[in-house]
């Protein structure tokens, strides 16, 4: 068979310039999205750089509102709004040159922001009360008190196993046995993760768990990388359990001081459904830049999926009343997610993931809106 006839030079020429022009396309509009225009950002806009935020104070009204996040900073960065210690909002994984929005609705009052690197000092976001103030909540406290009472006593029995659960962890580091430490770690791991909307309540003790290298000024080797992930680094890693005994006794610790909080401290009704979405937003933001996901990454999902379907069953009768369109999509989403994820190891589809990890993100944002909550 004689080879096909080349195409004439005027077609391959052609077929360049076109190629050319695809990809010049592109890279503009890649670098549209690096550094946004003033004038295409409606709400207030906070650009993170290596030393903090710029503005380091923000004035908003009470209400919904869309800030803006830039990072110009050379790290991937989280942004969290903080009452206290507890988180009322955050998005994660920004990253350099990026931005990102946030939509929060926040009731009047003074706020701190983070700023970058943990170390970072903290701004400022003061939050007015509306003049149009919306109108009160058909629903009231009392509504949501045997939701909160259900809760209460999921997390008492969840945070006795994580607490057993860490103490087996330290012991099997104390013991130099790794095999026992890594299942050890998974345990304690998708329990955490169970109850990671109300661990994130405390922005003190979720960093000190939870905190990523990144997000420290010497990544991996900064004194303050502790908790779930340094251990990870050494157990999965470095494969080798030297060096961990401090990090273990401080989680050991760290979820002691935890499930007393929660003993003493009430969880608001709008921080069930919005700091779910949070969480699994979160994972859903840091995943993304993952492939293929690990086998760590697919139990931190499944110990958070567990704990969203626990919030979507207390929030259930509410929604049934209120829309019970809602609910239906949120059943739908959660069984959508469940069938996705295996139920062990790493044989899952990255996109189907990352498709229903935000769907059900997305629904549960929604969900204080439909039940007139601030927060």
């Amino acid at each position: 068979m004689s080879p096909a006839p080349l195409p004439p030079p005027r077609f391959l020429k052609f077929g360049v310039l076109v190629s050319a022009m695809s990809m010049f396309a592109a890279l503009g509009v890649f670098v549209m999205s690096l550094e946004p225009q003033d004038d295409t950002i409606a709400g207030p806009r906070v650009v993170i750089t290596d030393a903090g935020c710029e503005p380091n104070a923000l004035d908003v009204s009470a209400g919904e509102t869309t800030f803006t996040v830039v990072n110009r900073s050379e790290r991937a960065i989280e942004w969290e709004i903080l009452d206290g210690v507890m988180v009322i909002a955050e998005r994660e994984n920004i990253a350099p040159g990026l931005r990102q929005p946030l939509t929060a609705r926040l009731p009047a009052g003074d706020y701190r922001m983070t700023c970058g690197l943990l170390s970072n000092p903290r701004g400022t976001l003061h939050v007015a009360a509306a003049d149009d103030a919306s109108p009160a909540s058909p629903l009231s406290h009392k509504d949501f008190l045997g939701a909160l009472a259900e809760y209460k006593v999921y997390l008492t029995l969840q945070s006795r196993r994580l607490i057993d659960a860490a103490d087996t962890l330290h012991r099997a580091i104390e013991d130099g046995d790794l095999a026992a430490a890594r299942d050890a770690y998974a345990q304690a791991r998708l329990i955490d993760q169970r109850l990671a909307m109300a661990t994130g309540l405390f922005s003190d003790l979720d960093q000190r768990l939870n905190a990523r290298a990144e997000y420290f000024a010497q990544r991996d080797e900064d004194p303050n990388f502790i908790g779930f992930q340094r251990l990870a680094q050494g157990l999965f890693e470095a494969s080798t359990t030297a060096g961990l005994a401090p990090v273990s006794a401080q989680l050991r610790d760290d979820v002691r001081t935890l499930a007393e909080r929660w003993r003493h401290q009430a969880i608001p009704p709008a921080q069930l459904a919005s700091g779910s979405a949070r969480v699994l937003a979160a994972w859903h933001d840091h995943a993304i830049d993952q492939a293929p996901l690990d086998a760590r990454e697919l139990l931190d999902l499944r110990g958070l999926l567990q704990g969203a379907d626990k919030i979507a069953s207390l929030l259930g009768p509410l929604l049934e009343s209120r829309d019970p369109q809602t609910l239906s999509r949120l059943t739908s989403e959660l069984a959508a997610l469940k069938t996705a994820l295996p139920e062990s190891g790493t044989a899952a589809d990255r996109d189907a993931l990352l498709t229903e990890t935000r769907a059900l993100s997305r629904t549960l944002s929604e969900i204080n809106h439909t039940l007139a909550l601030q927060g």
